[in-house]
């Protein structure tokens, strides 16, 4: 008996690497977008330090940071005027993607919609401009908060309608892998007295006005059921458009013994937790020494019933006062220990000195967020022009001695007929996002011809201006169904060259989008020779989460025949304590829950068997 159970034990500890997930989450903030350079750096920075999400910044200070037609209806703008031309989602989704990274849509301001710092005197901000009576007000009857932030009136249909509708509108043009809402809550408890907050609270309390006591319970109740009704509304919107998306919120917590958010702001977060209205959050908080910090995560444990949900983050400058890299880590390996699966930690750039500690020993090894599979950002491809076998040049190229991709572009004229033909191995069949990096210049083609050959060798022929700056860099072709295996997917050519201008080239890109194409996966990972491509075909690849849990968790699966799956159960001295069976229901990826079997917390085994195929993991019960 001891014998199996030692077995057991060293079939976890082998597999531990390979099965554990968690989230390793940042914020790029807006002094990160200056450039497509500065952004593109922050993504390789991130990636490269095993971080696996980046929480963009898109809705910001009143203005999309996206080209937006639905703010754009309601104010003649369709960006903030600083980006110009740029379309900062699109850029992050390119730069993110092609390092395997998740990529998330950052709303962080939320009811916000106006800034003093980016207006004219006495201005409010454009959304502001175009409904004048969406401004929510404070007990006083005045407007502004203390950061200088107009708020919109968080209870406002109309309002809620116009925050969903930006929403919707990313979800639907962007490969995006989530969206995360910020300051889903009220600016302080003052709020809430405009004269909709006002006729509204009377027609559903039998006439009577809000309190002017501001922060009477039943106030603070009635606010908050308004907030969670956004919450619910914005995620069912989500859903309905792609259950794939990933939808999150940053609530913060200042408090070891209260619930601070609901309390101070109306944000009642935990129910959304509860009730099934947010993926996960990433609960902020603003302590500097990691025995605080545990104090919080323990009051957080006493306030959901899923950990799984909650990811803890924290800030490593919190209040400005920068918190010693050896506290970095126990703030990790606090979280570890509480059974929470990862932090977020902000921002991008005050992470620079920690990266390098972080990677050599908390993140020292790559891996996945804990709810989704490891393949679902790993499907891209990169031909770089340097790369003569992929990158087929016929007539003349001239090395350019502007940068491209990772190195010199090149150039030709009109001379003589000049065209390259990338070729990429695709690795799995689905649609894909065909990028060119867009090398620009005043003399260079306003209206570069790219053609597209996609599966069935429809060519579509697109056209990229040359010329200007908020073009350059990665630049998207369109979205096009490509078979598996090496194909020509793009040609350049000079035809439609003309006078004095030259037309520039660089590297090509293919990445899944994962919108288009969500039950595509790898089926055989990266590997260096066919025997352990052999060998990973034989794995069932196990994996369940959270682990350790209370009542439930996730067991996933690799399945490369449609057998039904037997599963059972044994505990810390080989006896079997559970048993089940499962059908599954595609090939690929399977999941199924295991829940409501009677046993006590501790260390068990669960053993999944499949045809021929036999694994075992670790599972850890809290009770």
């Amino acid at each position: 008996m001891m014998k199996k159970v030692f077995f057991l034990l060293i079939v976890f500890i082998l597999n531990f690497e390979s099965i554990s997930q968690e989230l390793r989450g940042t914020w790029i903030a807006r002094n990160s977008l200056n450039s497509k350079e500065t952004l593109a750096a922050a993504m390789d920075s991130i990636a490269a330090n095993n971080f696996n999400v980046v929480y963009v910044n898109a809705w910001s200070r009143g203005y999309p940071l996206w080209q937006s037609e639905v703010f754009k209806s309601y104010t003649g703008v369709s960006i903030d005027p600083i980006y110009g031309k740029r379309d900062i989602l699109e850029e992050a989704i390119a730069e993110g993607h092609k390092r395997g990274l998740h990529v998330e849509a950052w709303f962080e301001y939320g009811f916000v919609g106006g800034w003093t710092g980016n207006q004219p005197p006495g201005g409010k901000g454009p959304i502001f401009n175009a409904k004048p009576e969406w401004v929510a007000k404070k007990l006083d009857g005045s407007e502004i908060d203390n950061s200088n932030f107009y708020w919109m009136i968080h209870s406002h249909q109309e309002v809620q309608d116009f925050l969903i509708a930006l929403v919707k509108e990313v979800c639907r043009n962007y490969d995006i892998d989530g969206i995360e809402l910020d300051r889903i809550r009220y600016s302080s408890l003052l709020y809430g007295y405009d004269l909709y907050t006002d006729s509204l609270f009377r027609t559903e309390n039998n006439g009577n006005p809000p309190p002017q006591q501001f922060n009477e319970s039943n106030w603070i109740r009635w606010r908050a059921d308004k907030l969670n009704e956004f919450m619910s509304r914005a995620y069912d919107s989500v859903k309905a458009i792609s259950p794939h998306i990933n939808v999150s919120n940053a609530p913060s917590l200042y408090s070891s013994s209260s619930y601070t958010a609901y309390n101070d702001y109306c944000q009642d977060w935990v129910w959304w937790v509860n009730n099934n209205k947010v993926d996960n959050v990433q609960v902020q908080s603003y302590v500097g020494s990691s025995s605080s910090f545990q104090a919080i995560l323990n009051f957080v444990s006493t306030l959901i019933s899923d950990k799984s949900k909650v990811f803890p983050a924290f800030a490593v400058k919190p209040n400005g006062n920068p918190i010693s890299l050896a506290e970095a880590k126990n703030f990790v390996l606090t979280t570890r220990s509480k059974g929470f699966s990862g932090n977020a930690i902000w921002y991008y750039t005050d992470l620079a000195t920690y990266f390098n500690g972080l990677k050599s020993d908390v993140f020292s090894q790559k891996t996945h967020p804990p709810y989704t599979i490891p393949e679902w950002r790993e499907l891209y491809r990169i031909i770089p022009i340097s790369d003569t076998i992929n990158a087929v040049k016929n007539g003349v190229w001239i090395k350019s001695t502007l940068f491209g991709y990772d190195g010199a572009s090149y150039y030709t004229n009109n001379t003589s007929p000049s065209s390259i033909d990338y070729y990429i191995d695709v690795p799995e069949e689905g649609i894909y996002e065909v990028y060119a990096f867009n090398v620009v210049a005043v003399n260079r083609d306003d209206s570069a011809s790219y053609k597209v050959i996609d599966k069935n060798g429809n060519v579509e022929s697109v056209q990229v201006n040359q010329t200007i700056t908020d073009f350059r860099r990665w630049v998207k072709l369109g979205d096009y169904s490509l078979a598996q295996g090496r194909n020509k997917v793009v040609t350049l050519d000079n035809s439609g060259l003309s006078g004095t201008k030259l037309l520039s080239a660089d590297a090509v890109m293919i990445s899944l989008n994962r919108k288009l194409s969500p039950n595509v996966v790898l089926n055989i990972q990266n590997s260096e020779n066919s025997t352990s491509k052999k060998k990973d075909e034989s794995k069932l690849k196990i994996q369940n989460f959270p682990n350790p849990f209370n009542n439930t968790t996730r067991v996933s699966f690799f399945a490369d025949n449609l057998n039904e799956i037997n599963y059972r159960i044994y505990n810390s001295i080989g006896q079997q304590v559970y048993t089940n069976k499962f059908q599954p229901n595609q090939l690929g990826n399977n999941s199924f829950d295991l829940e409501n079997f009677s046993v006590s917390g501790g260390v068990y085994f669960l053993e999944i068997s499949q045809s021929q195929k036999k694994e075992v993991i670790k599972l850890v019960m809290l009770k």
